[in-house]
């Protein structure tokens, strides 16, 4: 027993380099995955929510919800909904229009259509009812 103790060296413990490479090589960060500071969530107002109940389409809801997002993180300026906005909640160029419209008829935004270009998007303050 004693003798199986003395053959034990440092240089017999110790592990190749290369060696873990090749054991957890997922382990190592990846550096195309941007750092810092992402999305957690997004606050919806009480009265939107109650009105985007009457949306007939998902496309509605999907894009009111990044329309809340942006309207906070550009500090309530108004938004250009461009097609990487449509992309970005998955719904086609037309589902766009289709959903501003249907905004636009909840009460919810207000939106200045620009020949070519964009549509521009202000989101309404609507007060809570009082019950």
């Amino acid at each position: 027993m004693m003798e199986d103790q003395d053959d034990i060296s440092i240089e017999k413990l110790r592990v190749d380099p290369a060696k873990t490479q090749q054991i957890a090589p997922d382990q190592e960060p990846d550096k195309s995955k941007r750092e810092g500071w992402q999305r957690v969530f997004t606050s919806i107002p009480r009265e939107w929510e109650l009105r985007l109940l009457q949306a007939k389409r998902i496309s509605t809801y999907r894009l009111a919800l990044e329309l809340l997002y942006l309207n906070w993180k550009d500090n309530g300026k108004p938004i250009v909904v461009s097609s990487k906005v449509a992309r970005a909640v998955k719904i086609s160029a037309r589902s766009k229009w289709e959903a501003l419209a249907e905004l636009e008829r909840l009460g919810l935004i207000e939106v200045d259509r620009r020949p070519r270009k964009s549509p521009r998007v202000i989101l309404l303050r609507i007060p809570a009812k009082q019950t």
